[in-house]
């Protein structure tokens, strides 16, 4: 038995009892209450950027483009139906039929209001890249919109169906009280949206209330089934598994991985183990940034490759939302394909290169990582195996980064999460960037990937893209481990999709009898 892990539930059960009370969320009034330890403090994305607020953003307000996260397909939502008219220009044609929370119709004037002011540096959007591959957006019609593209923008439909690209009304950019920099105060507007829910209440740093909205257009995102939805901050770890096992909130993410199991045998309470966009990768010097040494010769590399269990480590210490990732992207980003070469477990292989290689009798080598230590403890204890002595330096993130990029690392376990993005020039492209901490600066990858990242026609977008792929396979600097999982604890009744993006869906929630 783990009494460790017994004694730590047994404290959040003791916290649960303090914390029953008579007003419980769930079914019984088809409401559902979620929680985090993050703070909320602006009802927009665009000047809040928590997971929490972003997540929000998909419930009260609508994007011209849906990704539907099941197919993971681009479908109208604002929009009816579009067309390239060059590679630097994308029409629009709207729905007819949208009305905003206020009761105000939709129409082109408030895609170009909204568009427009996100565009505009003085409105002081972050994360600002996620909005300003757009120079500009004009109205030709009552219902008709041209988005003008500073440059070829294959994912521009990824970035279209974002959270970033929520409308408003084009009366609520105006008559805005002044910030305190000067010039309106944007964080000041009223968060009016079309989307399937109302924000009927908003408190910064506490949370907010999301009402079904009665008059919602039938889209792409359905009806909702939940009445109203609220989000808590609780910025205790136990006292939110607390109120989860009494009943006061409905669903928590992020759960400790030594509390699953005992959390899920409650009563009323399940856990649910869902995909995630973030994979993990082994990152090898190709080209001897740290000096000459074995890791600069590509059958080391292959030998490494050769010598890990990443099925067994997704499997065991993972998770069952966990799978094994074959090349350098996640499976279902757009320009992705596994039909490249795999270095499948085969310890008697990696010996084997190794040993043609000039290593018969191993190496020692420093291995960096920064998160997920029993991770990076398997992977040094399979390479021990074949005869490398992985010697772990674990460090925060900047610090093994600064190592990297300084020509004192050159092998370390790494993450990406692409920024929920599910697009290949969310990964590759920007691993692949020759940046100072990229360990393959490989210029003849980076300039395919290039040329993908301008390439409009999807099918030659992929055929780039995939020669790319092989390319870095065949090199094994850069090796693609697996991807992470999330942990939910939920209401057991609570059915619910688990996104790879990481944003919860709860307009697709619903409450089983």
């Amino acid at each position: 038995m783990n009494t460790k892990r017994t004694a730590a539930l047994a404290g959040v059960a003791l916290t649960a009892m303090a914390a029953a009370t008579s007003a419980a969320a769930g079914a019984a009034d088809n409401s559902l209450v979620w929680a985090t330890d993050r703070e909320v403090n602006v009802p927009f994305v665009w000047w809040d950027t928590t997971t929490e607020m972003a997540a929000m953003m998909h419930h009260v307000f609508d994007t011209l483009v849906y990704r539907n996260p099941e197919t993971m397909a681009y479908e109208p939502l604002l929009a009816r139906s579009w067309r390239w008219v060059d590679d630097t220009t994308l029409e629009f044609e709207l729905r007819e039929d949208v009305r905003f929370h206020d009761g105000s119709s939709f129409d082109a004037d408030d895609v170009v209001a909204s568009y427009t002011r996100l565009i505009d540096p003085a409105t002081g959007v972050l994360n600002a890249t996620l909005v300003n591959w757009m120079s500009g957006v004009e109205k030709f019609g009552q219902h008709a919109v041209r988005i003008r593209i500073k440059a070829p923008f294959p994912p521009a439909f990824e970035f279209l169906s974002g959270t970033r690209m929520g409308i408003l009304p084009a009366e609520a950019w105006e008559g805005l009280p002044p910030s305190p920099k000067g010039g309106p105060d944007f964080t000041k507007m009223r968060p009016v949206g079309t989307g399937p829910y109302v924000m009927a209440d908003f408190r910064p740093g506490e949370g907010m209330t999301l009402t079904r909205n009665p008059d919602y257009f039938d889209g792409a995102k359905g009806q909702p089934a939940i009445g109203t939805i609220v989000f808590r901050t609780i910025a205790d770890q136990e006292t939110r598994i607390a109120e989860l096992m009494v009943g006061n909130i409905d669903w928590i993410t992020d759960l400790p991985v030594d509390m699953a199991e005992q959390l899920g045998a409650m009563p009323g309470v399940a856990v649910t183990n869902g995909p995630d966009m973030r994979i993990a990768y082994l990152a090898i010097d190709r080209v001897g940034k740290t000096g000459e040494g074995p890791l600069n010769d590509v059958r080391v590399r292959r030998a490494i490759g050769h010598a890990i269990d990443r099925e067994a480590i997704a499997r065991s210490l993972v998770g069952p939302g966990s799978m094994v990732i074959d090349s350098a992207c996640y499976p279902t980003q757009v320009g992705c394909t596994s039909d490249v070469t795999v270095y499948g477990y085969d310890p008697d292989r990696a010996r084997a290169l190794l040993a043609e290689a000039g290593y018969a009798g191993g190496f020692a080598v420093e291995f960096g990582a920064y998160r997920e230590r029993p991770y990076a403890e398997a992977v040094i204890g399979y390479l021990r195996e074949v005869g490398i002595d992985a010697q772990l330096n674990y460090l925060q993130f900047a610090g093994m980064r600064d190592r990297i990029a300084n020509g004192n690392m050159g092998f370390a376990m790494r993450s990406w999460a692409s920024s929920g993005l599910n697009d290949i020039s969310a990964i590759a492209s920007v691993l692949m960037a020759m940046e100072p901490d990229d360990l393959c600066s490989f210029p003849e990858a980076k300039a395919l990937l290039g040329e993908g990242d301008r390439t409009i026609d999807a099918a030659q977008r992929e055929a780039i893209y995939a020669r790319a792929l092989e390319m870095i396979a065949q090199e094994a600097c850069f090796l693609p481990m697996f991807s992470y999982s999330k942990l939910y604890g939920h209401a057991e009744k609570l059915s619910f999709l688990p996104t790879a993006d990481g944003f919860p869906l709860f307009y697709l929630a619903r409450w089983e009898d």
